[in-house]
């Protein structure tokens, strides 16, 4: 299966239930990219009560739908201690997240 290394733009305002603030203050003019432009300057922040997750060395994040519910999936290189984060947001609050504290 190949993985785009950011879901849809709808499918995390849907998930997260609002839109994102963005760091200049406001969307990026429509272009041939839009706010997916693969920079590492490109921020788009989603908000939601109760997680606030800051994350750097992301490789990819992706939305996955099962039973009815959907699950932000934050995958990291495969060098790194954190192993991958799984949130959901509806019908309740949950957070799974596994890292290798011997490295």
């Amino acid at each position: 299966m190949v993985m785009e290394p950011l879901p849809s733009f709808e499918d995390l305002v849907r998930l997260f239930g609002a839109e994102p603030t963005y760091a200049d203050g406001g969307p990026p003019a429509e272009g041939a990219y839009g706010w997916r432009y693969p920079w590492p300057y490109t921020s788009v922040k989603f908000e939601a009560v109760l997680v606030r997750l800051q994350l750097t060395g992301v490789r990819t994040v992706g939305v996955d739908r099962a039973k009815g519910r959907e699950l932000l999936r934050v995958e990291f290189p495969d060098e790194a201690s954190a192993a991958t984060l799984w949130l959901r947001m509806k019908p309740d609050v949950a957070l799974r997240w596994a890292y290798d504290s011997t490295s």
